[in-house]
């Protein structure tokens, strides 16, 4: 379950989430969400950027801004890293580290890296077993929408996903 009382996400999360439209099932867990500028800056498409607008108008998803000292050092961070993290991955990176929240991503090189600098880090399927968990989300469905978001994000663990599709199918 989760323990955090915030959560980070970078931008593939989010687009990963809207591809099943799970993104109110998301937003339904007992967390607080942030995320950061930079990651609403690189959603572009006009159904993306309204189905999150939604949360943030409600408060439910809060975007933090920077101030000049905090810009340089997400760019040290930026400058520093060695594998080719974004700017906006450090944005990120840089917040989760500073609020102690935990960061999701799907980024591997990002994870990585986080990890290394003591930053909780976890993935969509995290969200997905404390939707189960939580009881947000039925288990069978699960099951069907992880599998359809194996066929849009090819870059997914796929051992992980299908050991998850078939628990989930059993009970």
């Amino acid at each position: 379950m989760i323990k955090e009382k915030l959560v980070i996400s970078d931008t593939n999360i989010f687009l990963d989430l809207i591809s099943v439209d799970l993104l109110e099932a998301f937003f339904s867990l007992p967390c607080d969400f942030f995320t950061t500028d930079f990651v609403i800056s690189e959603i572009i498409q006009p159904m993306q950027i309204s189905a999150l607008e939604r949360f943030i108008k409600t408060g439910r998803l809060e975007v933090a801004s920077f101030d000049f000292d905090e810009l340089m050092n997400i760019n040290e961070v930026f400058e520093k890293n060695d594998n080719n993290a974004s700017l906006t991955d450090c944005s990120v990176w840089y917040y989760a580290k500073k609020t102690s929240g935990r960061l999701l991503t799907g980024d591997g090189k990002l994870r990585k890296s986080a990890e290394a600098d003591n930053v909780k880090v976890s993935g969509i399927l995290y969200i997905f077993d404390n939707l189960v968990e939580y009881g947000i989300l039925d288990p069978f469905l699960a099951a069907d929408l992880l599998e359809k978001l194996t066929l849009i994000n090819m870059r997914l663990p796929r051992g992980e996903c299908q050991k998850r599709i078939a628990d989930w199918r059993k009970v």
